[in-house]
């Protein structure tokens, strides 16, 4: 993975990170089917990014 792309997924992961904060604070526009997926994706993101550190570490 390229430093452009660790830092496009971050970024992803700070926006559904806040669209699930925002979720939690409105329950009005709650999604749940939206939710699930934000939660799932962070969690895809969230252990690409700690591959991608442990790579970078390893050299």
């Amino acid at each position: 993975m390229s430093e452009d792309k660790a830092v496009e997924l971050i970024n992803e992961w700070l926006n559904l990170a806040k669209e699930v904060s925002d979720m939690n604070l409105n329950r009005m526009e709650y999604d749940e089917e939206r939710y699930e997926y934000a939660m799932e994706r962070m969690d895809v993101i969230r252990k690409m990014i700690n591959e991608y550190h442990g790579n970078m570490n390893k050299c």
